[in-house]
């Protein structure tokens, strides 16, 4: 795609990095099977990213990981993050193409990024005198007393936590971007009110409001104004991803059934939908709601 345009450099000097139109920087954790991971990185990669980025405004970040790492001390400092997971046999190929444009990104996080690992509801599940091991030298590791890690969220799991607890994520659960750009409008549902079990259609419009085509994921949020047991402030129920030209618009379907108004009722053992107000609500993102409608469920 780029030909001799690219250059790499294992060690550049401040110099040669200063010279370039844009810098990549791959970076990622090591993880294996049998091993602890920290959701920190080095100190060593975090200086080396915020002087990179000091150097060159315009550098990219890729992460390889599993899972959700602390970034927070060089997020705000560079140009461009891409999560490269593990990106597997030909990942490298799809990286390229992204950054090469000629593929349109369009995930969206399937878990939160804390800002800290403090933020974390795991947190502070080390005893003291522990540490995080990593490597096989010491095989007899293996038969250590294994460490119970106790999750004490209920309800609140995942997102459900961060905004129970008002904990602003770095990243939020369902966050992606992409080179275009999109309008959510025209929220409609089939009925403003509906009896306890029966479904809810609705729909709403997606304008791709940017110049290149790409593929959106459209997510369908619940939330009971008013419950006799403590829910999350709002709980994801459908999602949609949806190809959408550049300038084109595309009107989205959903139907909600009974079970995505209930909670699990302790006393019955048994789903239960109370009646009252619900909001529909329709955006991007879990911290990113772009449209809503409010809903009366009743028991008649």
């Amino acid at each position: 795609m780029y030909g001799d345009r690219v250059s790499y450099i294992e060690n550049p000097t401040d110099e040669d990095l200063k010279t370039f139109s844009r810098v990549i920087y791959s970076t990622g954790t090591f993880d294996s099977e049998g091993w602890d991971k920290s959701f920190d990185f080095s100190e060593e990669i975090n200086e080396k990213i915020k002087r990179i980025a000091l150097l060159n405004k315009n550098t990219v970040v890729s992460v390889s990981s599993g899972s959700g790492t602390n970034m927070s001390e060089w997020n705000d400092d560079i140009a461009g993050l891409i999560y490269s997971w593990y990106p597997g046999q030909i990942g490298f190929k799809g990286f390229a193409e992204i950054v090469a444009g000629i593929t349109n990104p369009s995930a969206k996080l399937p878990i939160t990024i804390e800002k800290k690992f403090e933020d974390s509801p795991g947190y502070g599940y080390i005893p003291e005198g522990k540490e995080l091991y990593t490597g096989w030298d010491e095989d007899h590791r293996i038969i250590d007393p294994i460490i119970d890690v106790k999750y004490d969220e209920g309800v609140f799991v995942g997102y459900r936590w961060y905004e129970h607890k008002a904990i602003e994520p770095l990243y939020a659960f369902g966050f992606g971007l992409s080179y275009t750009t999109y309008k959510y409008s025209n929220l409609q549902l089939e009925s403003e009110s509906i009896r306890a079990g029966e479904k809810l259609n609705l729909k709403i419009d997606v304008e791709n409001t940017g110049e290149v085509d790409g593929k959106e994921i459209v997510q369908v949020y619940v939330r009971d104004v008013e419950s006799s047991v403590e829910r999350p402030l709002k709980e994801l129920k459908d999602f949609k991803k949806v190809s959408v030209a550049a300038g084109d618009k595309q009107t989205i379907y959903f139907t909600l059934t009974g079970r995505d108004f209930a909670f699990w009722d302790a006393d019955t053992e048994d789903w239960k939908i109370e009646a009252g107000q619900f909001e529909i609500l329709v955006g991007a993102a879990s911290n990113n709601i772009l449209a809503s409608a409010k809903l009366e469920i009743t028991n008649e």
